[in-house]
């Protein structure tokens, strides 16, 4: 079955050498297959599969990869050679035994690839940037509280519908509406399902929206239908620094 970042100055948190992390620490795939793939006309940002034991990610940029295998969102990488965020590969993986891996687990042999294969090693640095935080509308929340048994989630263009997710969780993905952090700020505890519509909802935006044009649209919905704001401000958020990388040789 297919499953599919202070303003004065920055706080350098933690400096691993992944490859020391990665051999001390963490899983590996069993076996690993990796090799160019032709972007040409292609559209979005990579795909995974993952049927039984094996693992196939197919279009991912070394950027995208990295971003995956931290749960990380784009604006929480920085540094690293140029190709890194236009090569793309494929990598066709099989981890031990025959069930198929959880998320968690195929992000941590993916951190292990990275550093044996890709050479990656980086540094963790926090830096006050932009944000917006989640916060209760004057109206008050209107969160419908979850029956659902696991968490899912639904986005394509002009909706988004999630099952069984935190306010926190809430935040992270309408990072991805506004392309700009959204730190949750609610102070309010569970797990909810929502459906959000809204004209700003799309998978391929890259850029940030305007707070004077397009932003009320998304910031509207969230206010009207869910009980909630988007409020602007500057927050701390961890990124990635990528101090070296390296292409992998075929197989």
């Amino acid at each position: 079955m297919n499953r599919m970042l202070r303003v004065a100055g920055v706080s350098v948190m933690a400096v691993f050498s992944a490859g020391a992390l990665c051999a001390a620490s963490l899983p590996f795939f069993e076996v690993a297959a990796i090799r160019p793939f032709d972007r040409a006309g292609q559209m979005g940002h990579g795909s995974i599969a993952v049927s039984g034991p094996r693992v196939t990610m197919t279009g991912y940029t070394l950027s995208a990869l990295i971003l995956y295998a931290y749960d990380m969102r784009n604006y929480q990488i920085s540094g690293g050679p140029a190709w890194m965020a236009s090569d793309a590969w494929t990598i066709t993986a099989k981890a031990e035994g025959d069930a198929a891996p959880e998320t968690a687990e195929i992000r941590k042999m993916l951190q292990g690839l990275l550093a044996d294969r890709f050479g990656v090693k980086f540094h963790r640095e926090t830096k006050e940037v932009r944000v917006y935080f989640l916060e209760p509308a004057k109206t008050g929340p209107r969160l419908t509280t979850s029956i659902a048994k696991r968490p899912t989630m639904q986005m394509g263009p002009g909706r988004l519908m999630m099952a069984k997710v935190t306010t926190a969780q809430m935040a992270s993905m309408f990072s991805s509406v506004v392309s700009r952090p959204v730190l949750d700020r609610t102070g309010i505890s569970g797990e909810f399902d929502f459906t959000l519509d809204s004209s700003d909802i799309n998978m391929a935006r890259t850029q940030p929206l305007d707070d004077e044009q397009a932003g009320p649209s998304v910031f509207t919905a969230v206010e009207e239908q869910l009980g909630l704001k988007l409020e602007p401000g500057k927050g701390p958020i961890e990124i990635l620094v990528v101090e070296q990388a390296a292409k992998p040789a075929e197989n």
